[in-house]
């Protein structure tokens, strides 16, 4: 069985890299993305399971990349998580308005990042079968 493709978007280099390596642990395979339109270019080539977006990156924010992902048939069906420090409710509205299948806020408990990492999985993996 393949490892678990995940997209991290984060222009923060030291937060992609954590992320990377708490994943990586866990037997993800991650794929980082210090802007929008690479974590679009890599969900698309990866063929990726899952995405983890920063609201805040560079050229497009995540509410932007994340709209492209669902308005893309090969990415349409690909779970988004938001993981972000910008967390007010407005925020988690926004991002589930743009089709967000999840949200967490940064400083985060990686506990429960895991667990809501493996719940989309899971649900994702429900839906095809």
């Amino acid at each position: 069985m393949r490892a678990k493709i995940i997209v991290v978007a984060d222009a923060d280099h030291a937060a992609a890299k954590s992320l990377e390596s708490l994943l990586g642990n866990e037997g993800y395979r991650v794929v980082v993305a210090r802007d929008g339109d690479e974590a679009l270019a890599r969900a698309r080539e990866t063929h990726a399971d899952l995405v983890v977006l920063e609201i805040l990156l560079p050229d497009k924010n995540g509410y932007q990349v994340c709209r492209a992902l669902k308005a893309d048939a090969a990415t349409q069906t690909v779970p988004v998580l938001f993981l972000s420090a910008k967390a007010q409710p407005s925020d988690r509205f926004w991002a589930k308005r743009v089709g967000g299948d999840g949200f967490v806020a940064k400083p985060f408990d990686p506990a429960a990042l895991l667990r809501e990492i493996a719940g989309l999985l899971q649900q994702t993996e429900g839906a095809r079968m």
